[in-house]
């Protein structure tokens, strides 16, 4: 947009014959600087920029790994549920480890031998979505315009080395008759 409006301000105004061609290349190569800095920018840094996207996809990968073992754990406890609904052996081998028995069993207890075995499912951790870090849009855009401002005054810099550029006081004031000020007034 600003490149857009520049170009329009400085090819198609009427008064243009007034710039040279140099300070109009000048000026167009550093905004050409500046919004290609700004777009590198936002394309890597930016809140949907590769940055951003590498952060986000490490997240699924870690819900992604955190929702198998939740599932794991589901089917083993429906498993374990099904089998104490259903089947009689398994029943009977519970309630063997806690110490029942049935008609016509005898009890034996050794000690020092551990009296039962507990299985505790690891219900995990909580996983919470962490709000993903970017560079702001403001701070691309201003990087972006600063690098605009250092690359032209870096063009003019270069053009007043090369003797390209001259600034005169008493041309930007008008020149001067003895003690009267003239102006050019064409």
């Amino acid at each position: 947009m600003v490149f857009i409006f520049s170009v329009a301000l400085i090819f198609f105004d009427p008064d243009a014959e007034i710039l040279s061609i140099m300070e109009k290349c000048r000026f167009l190569t550093a905004v050409l600087v500046g919004t290609l800095f700004y777009v590198i920018l936002a394309f890597v840094g930016g809140r949907d920029g590769l940055w951003a996207q590498s952060q986000l996809q490490k997240q699924k990968q870690k819900l992604s790994a955190h929702t198998a073992q939740i599932e794991k754990n589901y089917d083993e406890l429906s498993l374990e549920k099904l089998a104490l609904q259903k089947d009689s052996d398994v029943i009977a081998a519970l309630a063997r480890k806690l110490g029942y028995v049935s008609e016509g069993e005898k009890l034996v207890k050794i000690t020092g031998l551990p009296s039962r075995e507990t299985h505790i499912f690891d219900p995990g951790v909580v996983v919470r979505h962490t709000d993903v870090k970017y560079i702001p849009e403001w701070t691309c855009k201003g990087l972006g315009l600063v690098i605009l401002v250092l690359t032209y005054i870096m063009f003019l810099l270069y053009d007043l080395h090369r003797g390209n550029l001259h600034f005169s006081i008493k041309n930007f004031f008008g020149g001067s008759a003895g003690e009267t000020t003239v102006y050019d007034m064409q």
